[in-house]
């Protein structure tokens, strides 16, 4: 299954390939950097999964990104791993702001929320992941096409899942590339599900289309 990965040449861009690929052969990742505009129109027009990498911008530092993202939020499944998960609630009207402290390196106790896990169902109520982010969402300004599925032990958005219709899309401020994350497998698990899920909807759909 093709997946385009939108590249903002991270230092954890590699690792978030090596977890997404496994060693199961399901997903085959493409990686087009984010000022590559022949790349993204190729990502835009192929109608696959996008995962938006981490980064050390911010989201406003990335304008082709949040166009490609305006343009396919609801059509595709989308991922968007740190930066690229404030990239998705930035772009939805959101607000960026400091965090109350910045966190390089550390882990982090995660607070899944029991009722609407999103994209972490399966995991403990409480984990440890790796944070490396001085900037978070703020959650008072999210839209509601937004569930906040996961907060950290300090009340910042750690997950967050879209629930505006059509295809999934999910949030990770954390990083569950990270050798500091627990669940990563489980993680990569319900990523693959929710793609699965989505494509065989797709095509259900178009075969219903055809007899018709």
């Amino acid at each position: 299954m093709d997946v385009f990965l939108i590249d903002h040449y991270d230092s954890f861009t590699h690792n978030v390939i090596d977890w997404l690929a496994g060693s199961d052969g399901v997903l085959a990742i493409h990686c087009v950097a984010w000022d590559d505009a022949p790349g993204l129109a190729k990502a835009a027009n192929s109608h696959a999964p996008l995962v938006i990498s981490p980064g050390p911008k911010s989201p406003n530092d990335v304008p082709p990104t949040m166009a490609l993202l305006r343009q396919q939020l609801g059509l595709v499944p989308i991922l968007g791993i740190c930066l690229g998960h404030q990239m998705l609630a930035a772009m939805s009207g959101a607000r960026i702001v400091r965090g109350q402290a910045p966190h390089h390196g550390t882990a982090r106790r995660i607070l899944v929320d029991a009722v609407k896990p999103g994209l972490l169902a399966g995991l403990a109520p409480s984990f440890a992941a790796g944070v490396y982010n001085s900037l978070v969402v703020e959650a008072i300004s999210l839209p509601p096409i937004w569930t906040i599925n996961a907060r950290c032990d300090l009340g910042e958005v750690q997950a967050m899942s879209y629930s505006g219709g059509g295809a999934p899309a999910f949030g990770l401020q954390f990083h569950p590339e990270s050798f500091l994350s627990q669940g990563a497998d489980v993680i990569r698990a319900n990523w693959i599900a929710a793609v699965q899920a989505w494509r065989s909807a797709q095509e259900s759909a178009s075969q219903q289309g055809m007899v018709q």
